[in-house]
C-alpha cells in the first residue's frame, strides 16, 4: 500500500510539474478534418494565433481515415502531456459509437474534452422543381405524397442521413433516403440541382454557390443566420427538434492534467474571438462555439444519448 501510495504521489508531482512547464516544445494537432473544408480551414486560422500566443509551433497533421476513427485511436494511445491533441468532428466522437460494432476508443473514457471549437449548422433545401416555399409546405406535401420525396446523404449515420430521419420523425413524414458513397459526393450534388434528388441538408459552404438554382426552408441550427435572417430554424416550425448540426472540437487524451486542458480552452476562445479569425468563419459560414470542457463533455453526453435513441428508433445497425 505504501509502495502504490508513493508511486501515486510521484503521479500527480510529474503532473503537475509538466503543467507548470508547458508548453516547452512544438505541439501536434492530429486533424480528422478534410483537406481544405471549412473545418480545416479553422483549425489553420486557430493553429497560427495559438502558435503566437503560446510561443509554441502548433502544428497539424491530416488523418481523415475510416471517419476519422484512425486519429481518435492515435490520441487514445499518446501520452497525456499536452503535446498530442485531436480536432475531431462530432460525426467521429458521437455518430461513429453507434456505426462501428468494434470502435477501438471511447469518447467518454479515453479522452479528456478541452473545448468546441466551431459548428457548420446545415439547411433544408430542396430544388427548383419542388413545389414548395416553406417548411410547412414541404411537409403538406410530403403528407400529401408519402415516400416520393427523396433526401440525399453520404451514407447510413452521417449527418445528413441523421438529419433526415429527424425531420422525418418530429413531422411525421415519409422521406425516401437515397444514400451517396462518399467517394460520390460531388454525384450527390448534381443530382440535387438538377432535381434527381428532391432534398438535402447542405452546410452554407454549399448553399451559397447555388442559391439561384435551389430553395433553402429552414436552418438546422439553434437560432437563425444573420447571413439568412428570414430562414426560421427547424425548432420554430417544429418545436423540440432534436438537429445535429456538424462541429469541432479539441480532446486530449485520458489523464490531461486539468490545468493544461483549462489553458488550451483559453487559448481556443482567445484564437476564435480575434476580429479577423471572426471575419473568416463568417465567410466560411462557421458559427463560433467554443467552450469549457466541461460544456464539452456535457454537449457530448447529451448528444450522444439523443443520436443513440434516433439510431435504436430507425433501425440502425453498427457495421
Amino acid at each position: 500500500m505504501r509502495r502504490a501510495t508513493f508511486t501515486a504521489a510521484l503521479l500527480l508531482l510529474a503532473k503537475a510539474a509538466c503543467a507548470q512547464t508547458w508548453p516547452a516544445k512544438p505541439i501536434l494537432v492530429v486533424s480528422t478534418a478534410s483537406p481544405a473544408s471549412s473545418g480545416d480551414a479553422a483549425l489553420r486560422l486557430m493553429a497560427a494565433k495559438m502558435t503566437a500566443s503560446l510561443g509554441q509551433p502548433v502544428v497539424v497533421e491530416l488523418k481523415t481515415a475510416a471517419r476519422g476513427a484512425q486519429a481518435a485511436q492515435a490520441l487514445a494511445k499518446a501520452g497525456p502531456d499536452g503535446y498530442t491533441l485531436t480536432y475531431g468532428t462530432s460525426g467521429t466522437f458521437v455518430n461513429a459509437r453507434f456505426l462501428y460494432k468494434n470502435l477501438a476508443f471511447d469518447v467518454l473514457k479515453d479522452f479528456a474534452p478541452i473545448s468546441l471549437a466551431v459548428s457548420s449548422p446545415s439547411y433544408v433545401v430542396v430544388n427548383a422543381a419542388v413545389p414548395v416555399n416553406s417548411l410547412e409546405e414541404l411537409i403538406d406535401y410530403a403528407k400529401r405524397n408519402p415516400g416520393r420525396l427523396e433526401y440525399a446523404s453520404t451514407g447510413p449515420g452521417s449527418v445528413f442521413h441523421l438529419t433526415g430521419e429527424s425531420l422525418k420523425l418530429y413531422a411525421g413524414i415519409d422521406l425516401l433516403h437515397v444514400p451517396y458513397a462518399q467517394a460520390n459526393f460531388s454525384q450527390m450534388i448534381n443530382d440535387w440541382l438538377t432535381g434527381r434528388v428532391a432534398l438535402w441538408f447542405p452546410t452554407w459552404a454549399f448553399l451559397a454557390p447555388n442559391m439561384s438554382r435551389v430553395r433553402p426552408l429552414a436552418i438546422v441550427d439553434s437560432k437563425r443566420s444573420a447571413r439568412l435572417p428570414d430562414i426560421p430554424t427547424v425548432a420554430e416550425i417544429l418545436p423540440g427538434f432534436q438537429g445535429f448540426p456538424a462541429w469541432w472540437a479539441f480532446f486530449g487524451p485520458a489523464g490531461l492534467p486539468t490545468t493544461v486542458a483549462e489553458r488550451l480552452s483559453i487559448e481556443v476562445r482567445a484564437a476564435l474571438n480575434a476580429p479577423d479569425v471572426q471575419s473568416k468563419l463568417g465567410d466560411l459560414g462557421l458559427s463560433t462555439i467554443a467552450s469549457t470542457p466541461e460544456e464539452l463533455d456535457a454537449r457530448l453526453r447529451r448528444e450522444i444519448d439523443a443520436v443513440g435513441k434516433l439510431v435504436k428508433s430507425i433501425g440502425l445497425e453498427p457495421e
